[in-house]
């Protein structure tokens, strides 16, 4: 099976420029825990998920590090957290790394990728557009559908009940 047979589309996205409150209550509203960032020329620029508003001054969920490991942790981390925490775009707290895969992907590939990255879901890319997303629960209704395609070799008793008179 590929990634075309299980692909969700269309995908809502959002854009750079969409405010963190806004993808929350889009989240919300429509049941979804992840959106591709979009820029104006309709190409993939990240993703933002809930693991990604999940620390938010906002909601008092920033992470607050003891002094000593702070002082362990390099500068470069602990400005990106707090830009996370307490950015007010998508831009500032947005996957910018994303993992991508064709339709024509096969559906092991990308349980493989997904479990690899630890990640949930993936946006489906085709000559560089977005065509759809693929989550974990696609792969789970995949498994869910293809149970009545399995070919499943009986059992010796189920054979010889079936040959033998009633």
């Amino acid at each position: 099976m590929l990634v075309r047979d299980v692909m969700v589309a269309p995908v809502i996205t959002v854009g750079p420029s969409t405010t963190v409150q806004e993808v929350a209550k889009l989240f919300l509203e429509k049941r979804i825990s992840a959106v591709p960032v979009l820029d104006d020329r309709s190409k993939l620029v990240g993703i933002v998920s809930e693991g990604d508003l999940l620390h938010r001054v906002e909601a008092g969920t920033e992470r607050h590090r003891s002094w000593w490991l702070r002082a362990l942790i390099d500068s470069e981390t602990l400005a990106a957290e707090y830009v996370k925490s307490h950015g007010h775009k998508i831009s500032d707290v947005m996957t910018r790394e994303v993992i991508t895969a064709s339709p024509e992907t096969p559906l092991h590939q990308v349980a493989s990728l997904m479990e690899k990255n630890a990640i949930r879901r993936l946006p489906i890319l085709e000559n560089g557009q977005l065509v759809g997303i693929v989550s974990r629960a696609n792969l789970l209704q995949a498994v869910a559908s293809a149970r009545q395609f399995l070919d499943v070799t009986p059992s010796d008793n189920a054979i010889r009940n079936r040959s033998s008179p009633a």
